[in-house]
């Protein structure tokens, strides 16, 4: 906060000409916001009056500083009009004139405390009064509920608008029309990815303008093959710079004639691999946005001919993954915002505003952080995925866990409260798939349903569970309606899909408390308190296995130099290198996991491995990342890995072939801990 206490400045006329640069310099040009005639002249009179001759001092540029936080900490838009900047302003002087009396009755003669105290303080006026409940940020929320959110290149910010229902409805588009139609959307969700991982790098000091001070320590490579200390260069800047050793940073993809390219915002450039190393910690795939380090030629290169093309090869030395980002800190730069629209559901005072959603202010978030804390009896159960319910087996086994866990809440009395069981399909063993004839898609569609039938049946014999948990279902492959076209291929199916239809889940619908059935969709989202949680289903790891890049070096790194060691020395190598030793499948794991966080997104690949629909696209971006990610690949074995404050598990096949095991997991949101668990049936 500005101290004004000791100002002695006598107020004066200033002209809004006399302030419209300072004005355009820290509201506008900082800030992004754009202040009409009439607050002008209402700023105009106020720092005349505030500041008189020093309204050229710091002091005031603290004060638009303040002003600007606090609009838009109160989500008011990028338009600032006179009615608005009056309410900002009279907050200002209520807490300059209650900070300048709490320090007169202390006898203190100290500043009253940082602006962004005061921001803070200013939004929690009203949301100290507010009692939190945590039932209102306990949710579940699937794509077509979440918050539509877009990043604006030009502000470096996200768009945030709640989704209009009604249009939703309305919209009679052929689903097909919609995923294959749109390629300027398709062009814009890349640009899109592109300018947000851009603009996560130029908050990254490693790829900062070299001062002086560390030129010295200029290094290509840290321990960990990571890129260190160098600025990123646009496409277009090294033509002419033949011979000199560049960063770039784009899209890498290949081109007509098989060759690998490079390609940003201004150009692309044919690529050269032959003596690349890429960091073994990730894997690398056409169609993720990478880093090489590298010289420019201009000669060689088989694109020569392209007019449109600025010409030569780029000789990569080293190429890498953008680094990802802690959660705090991209919430941070990008003003704290709701991405998940759960706080206008709340009561909190500053939600939303029309259609937009608002930022929660830092006070507030610390006080779902505690609440938090304190309910330590709460958890989350993960059941292992492929539920097949037409399975013998799958259902003995959700019988004894269901029976143990009813015998937990009772015997607990309350001490541990399952809130939900996340159930992940598929939930039968072949797709529902459209036949040629009537009268067996119909049998189709009654197999189908009887099956959810059947688990309402065994879930009756269990009021406890009933009364207690809510049941989220989590499509899969198998399961309506996109199984009718792909037949269960996981290659056919488009993300996101959508949830199971209510007339298959009647009768469970029925048994269970009012809101206690989620039908979610794949990808959904659970929101608790200050928590972001992402269930997915898909076979990521195998999709990564078969499209990873080999680059000529990597024959080199595979070779084991203990190979070609004989009796003792072999032997003495080995035992050095025993404490070293990382099982293949969690180094497996660690580069699935960097591969998604560093990229941003939950499908960083090439469109025609899997169709996404454009028009929801923003439920696979994990920009800011959330707090835990809950993997279901079926394709790989259980892990838990912890990278840049993210948590990601995978939970593999609830019962495996042969085996009589089931496999679960519990979450206790209250320490952030996962536990795996298998049950023997």
């Amino acid at each position: 906060m500005i101290n004004t206490q000791t100002r002695t400045s006598l107020p004066i006329k200033l002209q809004p000409s006399n302030l419209r640069p300072v004005v355009f310099r820290t509201l506008t040009k900082k800030h992004g916001l754009n202040v009409n005639s009439e607050a002008l002249a209402v700023l105009t009179e106020t720092i005349s009056r505030k500041f008189g001759f020093d309204w050229k001092s710091i002091q005031t540029q603290q004060f638009l500083e303040e002003i600007a936080k606090i609009w838009k900490l109160q989500d008011r838009g990028i338009f600032i009009d006179a009615a608005g900047l009056k309410k900002v302003l009279k907050k200002i002087t209520t807490k300059e004139d209650a900070s300048r009396d709490q320090a007169q009755n202390q006898g203190q003669g100290q500043k009253a405390g940082r602006s962004d105290t005061l921001v803070d303080d200013v939004v929690m006026d009203d949301a100290d009064e507010i009692q939190i409940q945590w039932q209102d940020y306990f949710k579940v929320i699937s794509p077509n509920e979440q918050p539509i959110s877009r990043f604006d290149r030009v502000r470096k910010q996200f768009a945030v608008t709640l989704r209009n229902e009604r249009k939703d409805k309305k919209n009679k588009t052929p689903l097909l029309s919609r995923l294959s139609g749109n390629l300027k959307a398709c062009v814009e969700s890349k640009n899109n990815q592109y300018h947000l991982i851009m603009d996560r790098l130029s908050r990254n000091d490693n790829f900062q303008k070299l001062s002086m001070t560390s030129i010295s320590n200029l290094s290509s490579l840290s321990k960990d093959g990571a890129l260190l200390n160098n600025e990123i260069t646009l496409i277009k800047n090294v033509l002419g710079r033949d011979g000199q050793k560049f960063l770039l940073f784009g899209l890498l993809s290949k081109n007509t004639s098989g060759e690998f390219i490079l390609e940003d915002s201004t150009d692309y450039i044919e690529l050269n691999f032959a003596q690349a190393l890429k960091n073994q910690s990730s894997y690398y795939c056409t169609g993720m946005f990478c880093l090489v380090e590298g010289i420019y030629s201009a000669s060689g290169g088989n694109s020569n001919q392209d007019q449109n093309y600025i010409g030569g090869l780029f000789y990569v030395s080293n190429i890498a993954h953008p680094p990802a980002e802690k959660r705090d800190k991209s919430l941070e730069a990008y003003g704290l915002v709701d991405f998940l629209g759960v706080h206008r559901q709340t009561g909190f005072p500053l939600s939303s505003h029309g259609d937009r959603v608002a930022k929660i202010p830092k006070q507030y978030r610390k006080k779902l952080v505690q609440m938090e804390k304190s309910l330590t009896n709460h958890k989350i159960i993960f059941l292992g995925s492929e539920l097949h319910f037409d399975s013998i087996k799958v259902m003995e086994a959700l019988k004894k866990f269901l029976h143990r866990l009813e015998v937990s809440i009772i015997e607990d009395e309350g001490r541990m409260t399952p809130l939900a069981l996340v159930l992940t399909g598929s939930f039968t063993s072949r797709p529902l798939a459209a036949t040629t004839t009537s009268a067996t898609k119909i049998s189709n569609s009654e197999f189908y349903k009887s099956n959810f039938d059947q688990f309402a049946n065994l879930l009756s014999n269990y009021p406890q569970v009933i009364s207690t948990c809510k049941i989220v279902l989590v499509p899969g492959d198998n399961d309506p309606w996109q199984s009718a076209n792909s037949l269960g291929s996981s290659c056919l199916n488009s993300f996101p899909q959508a949830s199971i239809p209510r007339v298959f889940v009647n009768r469970l619908e029925r048994l269970l408390p009012r809101g206690n059935l989620v039908l979610a969709w794949n990808p959904t989202r659970i929101n608790y308190l200050s928590q972001e949680i992402v269930i997915f289903k898909d076979n990521l790891m195998n999709k990564f296995k078969r499209n990873d890049i080999l680059f000529p070096q990597d024959a080199e790194l595979l070779k084991d130099p203990t190979d070609e060691m004989s009796g003792k020395e072999r032997i003495d190598a080995l035992i050095q290198r025993k404490e070293e030793h990382m099982s293949s499948k969690l180094k497996q794991a660690r580069k699935l996991i960097k591969a998604i966080l560093d990229q941003g997104t939950l499908q960083p690949f090439e469109k025609n491995l899997k169709v996404v629909d454009l028009q929801y696209d923003y439920c696979l971006r994990i920009e800011p990342s959330p707090n835990v990610i809950v993997l279901n690949d079926v394709s790989f074995d259980n892990f838990e890995v912890t990278y840049q404050g993210c948590r990601v598990v995978n939970i593999a096949r609830a019962v495996h072939e042969g085996s009589r095991k089931f496999n679960y997991m519990e979450y206790l949101p209250s320490s952030k801990k996962f536990e795996f668990k298998e049950l023997y049936f």
